[in-house]
């Protein structure tokens, strides 16, 4: 394995060893939910964990899942890494987190719920919306209201008479909006915001992370979708929000092609038993690197080795050729066992790719 990502991979082992380390690239669903049920029942093997999680949202209900998949599998702790996007249902799966880290280049988003538009195919707009245009609504024919009521009294009416002017005008002007306003589509709207306000009070029910008003703030109070929330506004929401650590920022810099954008694989769980070598390939003893008597035939049988097994080398310490368990380390990168059927696959310490061979190398699905 190349040897930068080894070193990598034993800072986060060494900074947290009695935690498991996942890898989340993809959109919020609940197959994703299932993959990591999966991941996790076969392959926990702590009561603490770190997700880096990078997503551009998704469905809420997979978004809850998810969360709660985690939080029942790590009991003690859940750290959520945001190295780059994590919008929208992604913000649900950060809210249970006991901890958040949000790197440089790391935000959030508000948790106002999308819900397909009616008349556009594939097209999804904000639960607030309506509740936003009826806001507008109101405040204009408030100012209509009084705007005609003060010019009613400096033209000399009543009070009464200029209220009443006032008010006719008021509903002149709100009638023809109001009747565009779909009551069932509004309804709609306001329970799938309520969706991301109950979600989000059980999930943080895990950590009391958010602060007092916060989820209010994330689900009413920003004006977009897709309004920044980087770290420096996460701690006006949260209670611990830190920077990366320096380990995680090492697998962040090297990892970046997976976590910089959603690329929509699988979960995957860092798997550190192969970053250091099996216990039968340790390197030999001291005791036997001393036996003058036997490395004296070594050179005559490196060169019936290189003529049967293409350059294969027998290992210091071991039997002449013909004997029990004589291991030879091929330059093909195979270790072959002479005197039995055994062969056992060495990871080529080759450059690999940035993304999923990085994932194929370090992580277990």
């Amino acid at each position: 394995m190349n040897q930068e990502i080894v070193g990598v991979l034993r800072s986060l082992r060494d900074e947290g060893p009695d935690r498991d380390y996942i890898v989340i690239s993809s959109a919020i669903t609940r197959d994703l939910h299932a993959q990591l049920s999966d991941l996790l029942k076969a392959h926990r093997a702590n009561n603490r964990a770190t997700v880096f999680l990078t997503t551009y949202g998704g469905d809420p209900d997979g978004g809850y899942r998810i969360a709660r998949c985690l939080r029942h599998y790590y009991k003690d702790g859940l750290r959520v890494v945001v190295p780059s996007w994590c919008k929208s249902a992604g913000t649900l799966v950060a809210i249970a987190g006991s901890e958040l880290a949000i790197g440089d280049r790391g935000e959030l988003g508000p948790l106002d719920v999308q819900v397909f538009k009616g008349s556009e195919l594939q097209e999804r707009s904000s639960g607030l919306d309506i509740t936003e245009a009826l806001g507008f609504v109101g405040q204009h024919v408030r100012w209509g209201y009084h705007s005609m009521l003060k010019e009613a009294r400096r033209m000399g009416l009543s009070t009464k008479l200029a209220a009443d002017m006032a008010a006719h005008i008021g509903a002149a002007i709100a009638a023809p909006l109001l009747a565009q306003v779909d009551p069932l589509r509004l309804g709609e709207l306001q329970r799938a915001t309520r969706i991301a306000w109950d979600y989000g009070k059980r999930l943080d029910g895990y950590s009391q992370n958010l602060k007092d008003g916060a989820l209010k703030s994330l689900i009413h109070e920003y004006p977009s979708h897709s309004f920044v929330i980087d770290r420096k506004e996460a701690a006006n929401l949260f209670h611990r929000v830190y920077e990366l650590t320096p380990a995680e920022q090492k697998f962040v810099d090297i990892a970046w092609d997976v976590v910089a954008d959603q690329i929509n694989q699988p979960p995957q769980m860092l798997d550190f038993s192969k970053i250091d070598p099996p216990s039968n390939e340790a390197p030999n003893s001291g005791e036997n690197d001393e036996q003058p008597d036997d490395t004296a035939g070594t050179a005559q049988q490196a060169e019936q080795a290189s003529e049967t097994d293409g350059g294969a080398v027998p290992e210091p310490g071991h039997s002449g050729a013909g004997g029990e368990g004589v291991r030879v380390r091929s330059r093909r990168g195979r270790a072959q066992t002479r005197g039995g059927d055994r062969q056992q696959s060495h990871v080529s310490s080759s450059p690999i790719e940035p993304a999923d061979g990085l994932l194929q190398l370090i992580g277990k699905r």
